[in-house]
């Protein structure tokens, strides 16, 4: 196998746990409509319903910080797949709505692991040139395990207990995540950290030529010769010198969340319904579009991102996500005049341009700048705030989602108007904050902050 290939090898297995993020999140939006119809759940049921997996998502991403700097990249990726497999048994037999909720707990919990273990193994595998584009098969498993739970809902809607078996499809890559995670090396960088030079200078020869690996292992023994008398603490990520970082990993996940995105992931069967799609199916194959679309979307982003850069895509999708918003919010606003059949254009249009720009953007752009802009003394801990902070916005912009969409804010259009607000602040904070990482090697990327 050539190294090139076995680094695309080592990124595709590690995202399989980007898939499973995708497939447990986005699978509950076509299974809803039927655990709703089973135990008529309230709205405040239903955001609970959704809302566990953040909830959970929070408190992974918190908790296994620390234990990634400790236990390694690797070994943290290999307990969250166990969590994975326990989490699909248990909501796929649940025989109440508390036991589906823990299980969605616990779907959560590995869910918060894997978003910030997963890019940041990658990120500190991959060589500088290929990173944007190694990262961002995360978020493309993401999309595709999104993709992939709306297909196995639009299979299984018309079996008895279809939504069981939507669950019980989560079993296979959270089996695949643990298979493959053995099968693939420990982070060099982390192994360095640990005074394990001669196991990483075997792995960087195995992904890298004999003479890069030699300079790969040089500069990072540099970077931690370089911090050598200082420890880790994770106060430091909050001190002047790291003021920017910070506000990257925060601001990120604020503008990605706060653009509603998972209110369309989690809630496009509703929201087509809402624009006029009478039927259960017909509402879920244009879900089934919104996973098509952000799959093929994110191809382009996985393409062109350590070609055009980071900061030119975050303006083009920031102001495409803009101008899509603002029009479905049109669409509801005015669907009286409109009629039936232009409200469903301008709102299945809008959503999937949305998706679209949304995909080449925002979405990648999170996980690869969080994986990128702190030091390696305290990545673990900063990257898992990060990621701590998605999961927060993410918890409140899905849990309001229900409540606002039954009131005016949500038959008007307004909450759209909302989310169109806070992208437009978006610019300023890509304008003002973002710094380009493209081409830059981590180390370059460490020493930015060491010369502050």
């Amino acid at each position: 196998m050539s190294k090139t290939l076995l680094l695309y090898f080592i990124a595709a297995v590690a995202a399989t746990g980007g898939l499973l993020f995708g497939f447990d999140t986005g699978v509950i939006n076509v299974a809803l409509p039927f655990i709703k119809q089973e135990w008529q759940l309230s709205e405040t049921a239903e955001g609970w319903a959704v809302s566990a997996v953040l909830m959970g998502g929070m408190a992974g991403s918190l908790l296994s910080g620390q234990l990634a700097d400790r236990l390694g990249r690797k070994r943290i990726n290999i307990l969250a797949s166990l969590i994975f497999v326990a989490g699909s048994v248990l909501t796929a037999i649940a025989p109440a709505p508390s036991w589906l909720i823990a299980g969605r707990l616990l779907l959560g919990l590995a869910i918060g692991i894997v978003s910030f273990s997963v890019p940041l193994y990658i990120a500190e595998i991959a060589p500088s040139h290929m990173r944007g584009r190694l990262v961002t098969f995360f978020q493309l498993a993401i999309t595709i395990g999104i993709l992939v739970s709306y297909l196995c809902g639009y299979a299984f809607a018309d079996y008895e207990n279809g939504w069981r078996l939507m669950f019980w499809a989560g079993f296979v890559p959270a089996a695949m995540l643990l298979v493959g995670m053995f099968l693939v090396p420990e982070s060099p960088r982390w192994l360095v950290s640990k005074g394990r030079a001669d196991e990483a200078m075997l792995v960087l020869e195995r992904i890298h030529e004999s003479a890069h690996a030699r300079q790969e292992l040089a500069d990072i023994t540099r970077a931690m010769q370089d911090e050598k008398n200082r420890r880790p603490d994770w106060r430091e990520l909050f001190s002047p010198r790291l003021r920017i970082p910070l506000f990257i990993g925060i601001g990120i996940f604020l503008i990605q969340q706060f653009s509603g995105i998972n209110a369309v992931i989690y809630y496009s069967t509703r929201i087509f319904e809402m624009a006029g799609f009478g039927s259960g199916d017909t509402a879920i194959m244009a879900t089934v579009g919104v996973g098509v679309v952000n799959t093929l979307s994110t191809l382009l982003a996985v393409r062109f991102l350590d070609q055009w850069g980071r900061k030119p895509l975050l303006y083009t999708g920031l102001i495409g996500t803009a101008v899509s918003l603002a029009t479905i919010s049109f669409a509801f606003y005015f669907k009286d005049s409109l009629g039936a059949d232009l409200l469903k254009i301008l709102s299945v249009g809008g959503v999937y341009v949305y998706i679209l720009f949304f995909a080449i953007s925002l979405g990648p752009l999170g996980w690869l700048l969080i994986s990128e802009v702190y030091p390696l003394r305290i990545r673990g801990f900063a990257t898992s705030l990060g990621s701590f902070y998605h999961w927060f916005f993410d918890f409140w912009v899905s849990f309001t989602f229900p409540i606002l969409a039954a009131s005016s804010l949500g038959t008007n259009g307004g909450i759209f108007m909302i989310y169109t607000l806070v992208v437009l602040l978006g610019l300023l904070f890509a304008r003002y904050i973002v710094f380009e990482t493209k081409g830059l090697s981590l180390e370059d990327i460490e020493r930015k902050w060491a010369d502050k």
